[in-house]
């Protein structure tokens, strides 16, 4: 009795037994095990209060799952959670593990990348001084003294690695052509996008000053050649009959007249009108207006003798 019960019993688990079999192998062939790959968005804890991620963290890993084709079938990358939790306290390159969790039934196979090295470091803050400098050159004649500014030091924020490397901010001011104060607001920087200043902009006044002297001297034509047999020079003039010349002081203050390029009348029998330049004497740094017109007039020597100081005489004629 007892052998006959013996050989139930090992018939009757020798059928559950092809039971889990097949049952296994309908269920793999009506929903078989499979693999679907996505892109899933890389949360991170943290960072602890001033400290910041220098770099390191990618955006998104790549997470290879498994399971029957009806638990893939409507999976999407929302139905994953990849963290990485960030250690407190911590400065440096430190390697740290991506941890993945997903949906029930689910098996995570491989997530790429499996570890990922994020840079961390502390927030620091400290003053330094600003540095303003000057593009361009003023306007003629004119100077830029030292600029004055306010604020003279700023703030600047940002990780201790690249705080400590930061020596000064700076700002700049154009001055090209300018003949008065230059007032400007401009930006400051320090060299790096990666820090914030505080305040990011300072007011800037440079002084412009005139360091050239002007002083109006008169015209003095010159002239060359002789007039026609039977004429004269009556007189010489230029237009405009003084002009504006610049310098140093010490320069222009000994200039009395300033000549032109020499007009020749050789065998004029009538008035001669000729724009020409100026001679401009040495120091002087400018002629306003450069060129003038010079008339000369010319008229029969004996109805009209030239004029006593009436301007450049007349080569042709004999002095007393």
């Amino acid at each position: 009795m007892g052998r006959l019960d013996w050989q139930n019993n090992s018939l009757i688990l020798l059928a559950i037994f092809l039971a889990f079999v097949m049952w296994i192998y309908v269920s793999n062939e009506q929903n078989p095990v499979r693999e679907k790959i996505l892109t899933v968005t890389l949360e991170h804890t943290g960072p602890a209060q001033n400290y910041i991620i220098t770099g390191g963290l990618p955006e998104s890993v790549r997470v290879r799952v498994q399971g029957n084709r009806n638990d893939l079938a409507n999976l999407a990358p929302a139905d994953f959670r990849a963290v990485v939790n960030l250690p407190e306290g911590k400065t440096g390159d430190v390697l740290l593990p991506v941890q993945v969790s997903a949906p029930p039934n689910l098996r995570v196979a491989q997530v790429s990348p499996e570890e990922v090295t994020v840079g961390l470091d502390r927030m620091v803050e400290r003053q330094i001084a600003v540095a303003v400098s000057l593009k361009g050159t003023p306007a003629q004649g004119y100077s830029a003294l030292a600029p004055a500014y306010n604020p003279e030091t700023v703030t600047v924020r940002g990780p201790s690695r690249v705080v400590n490397d930061i020596g000064q901010a700076s700002a700049v001011v154009d001055i090209q052509d300018a003949s008065s104060d230059v007032t400007l607001t401009v930006p400051v920087n320090a060299g790096s996008s990666n820090v914030t200043l505080i305040p990011a902009t300072v007011q800037v006044v440079v002084p412009v000053v005139n360091t050239l002297a002007s002083k109006n001297v008169p015209v003095s034509p010159q002239i060359t050649g002789s007039a026609a047999a039977g004429f004269a020079v009556k007189r010489s003039a230029g237009d405009p009959a003084s002009v504006q010349i610049y310098g140093p002081v010490e320069v222009i203050s000994n200039i009395d007249e300033i000549r032109t390029e020499p007009v020749d009348i050789q065998g004029a029998d009538k008035n001669v009108t000729k724009e020409v330049g100026l001679v401009t004497p040495a120091g002087v740094t400018a002629v306003q207006p450069a060129r003038v017109k010079v008339l000369v007039e010319i008229s029969k020597s004996d109805e009209t003798p030239p004029s006593p100081g009436g301007g450049s005489e007349d080569p042709s004629e004999p002095k007393p």
